[in-house]
């Protein structure tokens, strides 16, 4: 196995501390969203604001992006990168304009934590999911709701009108945009056909809680991470499991990302390190400590080899990792 880990700008055990926490409230759960902005810039939660900052010159935020009613937990970007969409622990969703910094949206949307958001691939529709096991679809149009995802099952007064038992932690949409993957700490993935609003099968099973969930970039393998700490793939022509990547850890991992290729799946989470899988042999390619925390945020650049990160120990760290 070889692999060299490079650094971007500052050489400190190979990486970058950008971000300190300055601001937050001392003892808070420091929980830092973040997202790619286009091909060099990233958005990273800071408290109540979202900061634009770029690969090129990561410690000088170039926009500020204001109007959060709580901390914010969730980020996501349009695929024509001209709006960026975020949730907050008091339930509002917020939608800006990346290049004026305008709020075009804001409302309380649920009760609670907005913990995931997502576009469509078409920017047509932008889920959302929450503590209070809702997931709602919006129509980026005119902002108003359109779907709220409902498991059948769950029919009694306390859980109706939810798709999830427990918090639903993340939603992603397939590359072609039919199909909504939601995951939650009730330990389930379900699996929604976006135009009927309902169950395309049964829940799958893949954890006791699942943190994340993404769809490769050829929409083939849905890949969630859980507790204990496994990433989890499954085909999605038959939504069986495909494969299962553990590296004898007992902690859970929190994030991941598929490479922009496909190949290599990228994961972080209670370890404090970045961990690179190779999908064609099943084996860890390489693993990078750094923080000193769980990391909580993790993307891939288009290139497939700079990685941005961020931890509950309040920093944002950049790596150029190749193997």
């Amino acid at each position: 196995m070889t692999c060299r880990l490079g650094i971007v700008l500052l050489a400190l055990q190979g990486l970058v501390v950008l971000a300190t926490g300055q601001g937050l409230v001392e003892g808070t759960f420091a929980e830092h969203a973040l997202v790619r902005v286009g091909t060099e810039e990233f958005a990273v939660a800071q408290g109540r604001t979202v900061e634009i900052r770029s690969w090129a010159n990561p410690n000088r935020v170039s926009r500020t992006l204001r109007g959060a009613e709580a901390f914010v937990v969730s980020l996501a970007v349009s695929p024509d990168g001209r709006l960026l969409a975020a949730g907050d622990k008091d339930g509002h969703i917020m939608v800006w304009e990346i290049a004026s910094g305008q709020l075009l949206f804001k409302k309380y949307a649920h009760r609670f934590s907005v913990w995931s958001v997502a576009f469509s691939p078409d920017g047509v529709l932008l889920a959302s999911g929450a503590f209070d096991g809702t997931v709602r679809l919006w129509d980026t149009g005119s902002w108003v709701e359109v779907g709220l995802l409902i498991e059948p099952r769950l029919v009694d007064a306390e859980n109706k009108d939810r798709a999830h038992m427990g918090w639903v932690r993340c939603v992603a949409f397939s590359p072609d945009g039919r199909t909504l993957a939601t995951s939650g700490c009730d330990g389930y993935v379900r699996i929604w056909d976006v135009d009927t609003l309902r169950l395309r099968r049964d829940a799958i099973q893949a954890g006791i809680n699942v943190y994340f969930v993404s769809f490769s970039p050829d929409g083939e393998l849905l890949g969630c991470v859980t507790n204990p700490g496994e990433i989890r793939l499954y085909r999605t022509d038959t939504w069986e499991e495909a494969m299962r990547l553990r590296a004898g850890r007992t902690s859970s991992l929190y994030v991941m990302s598929f490479s922009p290729e496909g190949a290599k799946v990228f994961a972080g989470g209670f370890s404090n390190k970045v961990e690179v899988w190779d999908l064609a042999t099943g084996k860890m390619l390489s693993e990078h400590p750094g923080h000193t925390d769980s990391i909580w945020g993790l993307i891939v650049f288009p290139d497939g080899r700079r990685v941005v990160t961020t931890s509950r120990d309040n920093t944002v760290r950049l790596w150029t990792i190749e193997n």
